[in-house]
């Protein structure tokens, strides 16, 4: 109970109940590993935070320019791979962008033909099922 009418102030509380005494805690012994992180944590001058900038930019620039000839080899193809596109047709960029190739997917499709062995001629007479080419449509084989 507090005895907040205590005219005298002799003994008188604070109004809080006190809190237990809780135990120092052990003195700390700092290990070489952490005596560098004061060292790593603690602000750097300009000169210390700048010190990475120039090969962050020298790392930018090596990638610009490392990209030029593909952006040229862009420029001047573009009509072609636009009408690659248009067609269907597979666009491989060769010689660091600076080339192209292009190829029709229905080569895919194509195949010896089984009766001539791809020679077209069957007794010196054109082959009917590949008409004299050696060639057939897989999409055809029935």
């Amino acid at each position: 109970m507090i005895n907040i009418s205590n005219f005298t102030s002799e003994n008188k509380s604070s109004g809080w109940p006190a809190q237990p005494a809780t135990p120092a805690d052990p003195p700390r012994i700092a290990t070489i590993s952490q005596v560098g992180v004061a060292e790593r944590t603690a602000p750097r001058s300009v000169g210390g935070r700048l010190g990475h900038l120039p090969v962050i930019v020298a790392g930018v620039l090596a990638c610009w320019l490392a990209a030029i000839p593909r952006r040229v080899g862009d420029r001047l193809f573009a009509m072609n791979d636009n009408e690659a596109y248009w067609r269907g047709w597979q666009i491989t960029r060769v010689h660091g962008g600076l080339g192209r190739s292009y190829r029709d997917p229905r080569f895919d499709t194509l195949a010896e033909c089984p009766k001539c062995q791809g020679a077209g001629l069957i007794a010196k007479a054109p082959c009917v099922p590949c008409l004299g080419t050696g060639r057939i449509t897989l999409d055809e084989v029935s």
